[in-house]
Parts: structure tokens; C-alpha cells; sequence
């Protein structure tokens, strides 16, 4: 006698569990690239407030402790990604053909190292976008600068949302050159010499 074993059970427990990560995970990610877009929103509205501001300036982000450690932790976390990514970008080659190449070597160190302090960049800049940034007009230049950089290597680790990070970096290069031109009118002496030299190391 040949004994049978129903595995249907099995298949539809399996099945029922896929269903639920699926579920879990396609929700979580619908809620990242959600966050991804109000970021750049807020960071629109920011520009605009900026261009119709009082020639009186707010200080209340001046004088917060929480804002200050924020900023020395987004300045922080810039330098070690620009070094990473100097790493990464082979002579000769883009920071696109660099990040690829990680992958085609298997160098999952770097990958993953890469990714972390990408997403903790992502995080802070995503706060930042909710205070009263356009006070600080070349922190904020600053950190739109850092946001287009985020989205050319987020469209390199995550391939199945490249298109969708490819255009918010458009984006966020179009309000770049907006607050650029905003900006113009503000004597360049008054730019601060660390967020000067950080956005030089991202803009090369």
C-alpha cells in the first residue's frame, strides 16, 4: 500500500503566508515612496516660502538645541556618504557604473553600508523638510543638493523603483536651480564655510 500525503493544506498555508508578506511589504513600500514624495513637496513649499519671505527672518530654528544637533548630525552623515561615494566612483567611470560594480563583485559590505547611511540621510532630510528650513537658505540649498544626490543612488540600489527615483532627482534638480537663482541676491560672503565646502564636495 503506497501511503499519500495531502500537501494541499501545506500549499494553502504556504500560500496564505506569502500573501500576507506581500501585503506587508507592497504596503510598506507604497508608504516609503509616499514619504519620498511629500519630502520633495515640502521641500517645494520651503522654496516658495523662501522667495515670498519678510525681510524680517525668523530665529526660532537659530536658537533650538534640536535643530542645531540635527544639522551637525546631517553634516555629519554627508561627509562619510560623499567619502563613500568618491570610494565607490572608479576613475574613469560614473557613480552610476561605481554602484553597479558593487553588485557585479558581490560586495555586499559596501552595498549594505552604502544603503544604511543613505536611508539615515533620507530620514533626517525627510524632518528637515517639516521645520522652517527657508530660514536657513543655504542649509537648505544644501540639503536639496544632498536629496538629488540620494535619489541618483537610491535609482541604483532599488532597480524595481529607478524610474520613479530618476524623476524626483530631476526634481529636485529643477528646485536646485530655482533656489539658485533665489539665492543670487544674497551676498556669497554670508555662506557659512562648512556647508560651503560640503556642497562642493557633493556638486563634484
Amino acid at each position: 500500500m503506497t501511503d499519500y500525503i495531502d500537501d494541499s493544506d501545506f500549499g494553502t498555508e504556504y500560500e496564505e503566508i506569502f500573501n500576507d508578506w506581500y501585503e506587508i511589504e507592497g504596503a510598506r513600500k507604497i508608504k516609503e515612496l509616499s514619504r519620498q514624495l511629500r519630502t520633495f513637496f515640502n521641500y517645494k513649499t520651503e522654496v516658495i516660502r523662501y522667495r515670498f519671505r519678510s525681510n524680517l527672518i525668523s530665529l526660532d530654528n537659530k536658537s533650538t538645541t534640536k535643530f542645531l544637533t540635527r544639522k551637525q548630525k546631517v553634516e555629519s552623515l554627508s561627509n562619510e556618504f560623499i567619502t563613500l561615494l568618491k570610494k565607490i566612483k572608479k576613475q574613469g567611470h560614473s557613480l552610476e557604473e561605481g554602484i553597479q560594480s558593487l553588485y557585479y563583485e558581490n560586495n555586499n559590505s559596501q552595498i549594505d553600508k552604502l544603503s544604511a547611511i543613505t536611508e539615515k540621510l533620507s530620514i533626517l532630510i525627510h524632518i528637515f523638510s517639516e521645520e522652517n528650513i527657508h530660514d536657513h537658505p543655504r542649509f537648505l540649498k544644501f540639503v536639496i543638493v544632498l536629496a538629488k544626490n540620494i535619489c541618483l543612488v537610491k535609482k541604483c540600489l532599488y532597480a524595481q523603483f529607478r524610474e520613479f527615483y530618476k524623476e524626483l532627482e530631476i526634481n529636485y534638480h529643477g528646485l536646485e536651480g530655482e533656489l539658485d537663482n533665489l539665492l543670487e541676491q544674497t551676498p556669497r560672503d554670508k555662506i557659512k564655510k562648512s556647508i560651503k565646502q560640503l556642497e562642493e564636495r557633493l556638486t563634484t
